[in-house]
């Protein structure tokens, strides 16, 4: 952490379908840090929880599923929610970059449309559907209309209740931003450690990116896929073995990276990446192991996979999962 100029980190070990370890550094237990693209993780269960419900066709259009706002661009009536959640829909939008404290937030509509506020272009088909990995976190921003399309529940209560609620996720929310009352949350720190402007960044794009956490919660999701993988839980068995199969020949599964391993459950992660926060969670899909840290710095992008590497290692585990 001092080398690469990291003040806060937080860690939480999985062993044994439990959580066996927990280790904080320049933070408390309970201080949330922003988990930036491991918000994804939680909208794929959200959607994977409508799918089982039938409330969302996993290879239906979603354009012949959205109410409020249609997904433009040639070939877009053959996105599907399974394209979106593997990334091989062709959506445009890879990334956000978060808006400074105070500034105009846009809404759900905004951000897809790319209406100002909106600092993103408009979310559109631009490639192929189907033909390839391209991460979209525009795509993602689709999935969390049709969320809100098809139940009529806000992105964030949806979450709440369906995956927070259940997995034992007593910190986590999609606040954004934090409201004044909570007072224990970390700041965001550049490559040299100094703290961003008004302490980081505003990520009103939640099933992206807005998600703030601490890495026992996060350890607490990867326990609840993983007893669904085993015996149903959160998502039916079926599903939730679906969910840790590769899409194509792509890296993704249904909202979750995924790595093969020899005679072994596949490993699912996910890193995360907002401005001043780097994060990882990844855990093999029978809960056997996992890690999940978090990390309030630039600097976090070395360390963590120094960190996770030896982790690894020493716990007699394969190779620790490509950063992103």
């Amino acid at each position: 952490m001092a080398e690469h100029h990291v003040p806060g980190a937080s860690a939480a070990l999985i062993g044994n379908g439990k959580i066996a370890d927990h280790a904080v550094l320049g933070v408390g237990p309970r201080t949330l840090f922003q988990a930036a693209s491991i918000s994804k993780v939680v909208a794929g269960q959200v959607i994977l929880h409508l799918v089982d419900h039938g409330e969302i066709g996993l290879d239906r259009p979603v354009n012949d599923m959205l109410r409020s706002w249609q997904l433009p661009g040639p070939q877009a009536q053959a996105v599907t929610p399974r394209l979106l959640l593997s990334h091989r829909a062709g959506t445009s939008v890879p990334g956000f970059s978060g808006y400074l404290r105070g500034t105009p937030l846009p809404d759900l509509r905004e951000i897809l449309s790319g209406s100002p506020p909106a600092n993103t272009p408009p979310v559109r088909v631009e490639h192929e559907p189907g033909h390839a990995y391209l991460y979209s976190g525009g795509g993602t921003m689709v999935l969390q209309q049709l969320a809100l399309d098809v139940t009529g529940h806000s992105f964030e209560d949806l979450a709440a209740d369906l995956i927070f609620a259940p997995a034992g996720m007593v910190r986590s929310s999609f606040k954004q931003p934090l409201p004044p009352t909570e007072q224990d949350a970390t700041t965001a720190h550049d490559l040299d450690g100094r703290p961003l402007p008004g302490g980081g960044r505003v990520y009103p794009e939640l099933a992206a990116a807005g998600l703030w956490s601490t890495a026992i919660d996060l350890a607490h999701l990867a326990l609840a896929i993983s007893e669904s993988w085993r015996d149903g839980g959160l998502l039916s068995r079926s599903l939730a073995r679906m969910m840790a199969q590769p899409v194509g020949r792509g890296p993704t599964g249904l909202g979750i990276f995924v790595h093969a391993q020899n005679s072994r459950p596949p490993l699912l992660y996910h890193y995360g990446v907002n401005a001043g926060f780097r994060s990882v969670l990844t855990f093999v899909a029978d809960g056997s192991f996992g890690l999940a840290l978090m990390t309030n710095s630039e600097g976090g992008r070395p360390l963590i996979p120094a960190f996770g590497g030896a982790v690894f290692a020493s716990n007699g585990q394969g190779s620790f999962p490509p950063i992103d």
